[in-house]
């Protein structure tokens, strides 16, 4: 009985029940909805949601993917500090340490990096990373995933109370070109312009 009323509790907040209970399955206006939230010019933080690694610890293409935005809008002065979140959800290593030592690597100060490492799932990213961001007075937000995750993590950025007057959302991979070293070594001058 006490788990049927905790499981109740839990559904009445919940802004959508297919994000417990089933895979998720985008659609492209949805996505294209979320995208279409981003209103500010300049966000306190970008909150760079995590994957796993590859096996051998070093950054996956879905991790190069997000570091490589939040890498761009940084440099660009869209965002002022990234914060990545993620453990060791489907590896050994904590996915909040793989992306943000490639942004440390990719010339991004520590001043401007916040790592959470606990969160196992996209509603503890969302959740521990927002302790975070309160803690440092990070007001405005720039979600940043791929495409397809980001209608879900708006549904639960909204439920840990984010609003999208105060919350934008970026597609990691909508934002050519792709991921490359070239880009970040220490030489490179060119930053491809941010496209609406």
């Amino acid at each position: 009985m006490r788990r049927a009323l905790a499981l109740l509790v839990l559904l009445s907040g919940c802004v959508d029940a297919r994000d417990l209970f089933a895979p998720y399955q985008p659609d492209e206006a949805e996505v294209k909805a979320v995208l279409a939230t981003q209103r500010l010019d300049h966000y306190d933080a970008a909150l760079v949601l995590g994957c796993p690694a590859n096996a051998d610890g070093s950054p996956s293409l879905c991790e190069r993917c997000r570091v490589k935005s939040a890498i761009r809008l940084f440099r660009r002065g869209v965002v002022g500090t990234l914060v990545f979140s993620g453990s060791a959800a489907h590896s050994p290593y904590v996915e909040a340490d793989v992306m943000a030592d490639l942004a440390a690597r990719r010339g991004v100060p520590d001043s401007a990096i916040l790592r959470e490492r606990k969160a196992l799932t996209t509603w503890q990213n969302v959740r521990f990373a927002k302790y975070l961001l309160d803690d440092h007075h990070l007001r405005t937000t720039l979600v940043v995933s791929t495409a397809d995750h980001l209608p879900r993590a708006r549904r639960i950025a909204r439920f840990y109370g984010l609003s999208d007057d105060r919350t934008g959302y970026f597609a990691c991979d909508r934002d050519p070109p792709p991921d490359s070293d070239e880009e970040f070594a220490p030489h490179a001058t060119v930053v491809p312009r941010f496209e609406d």
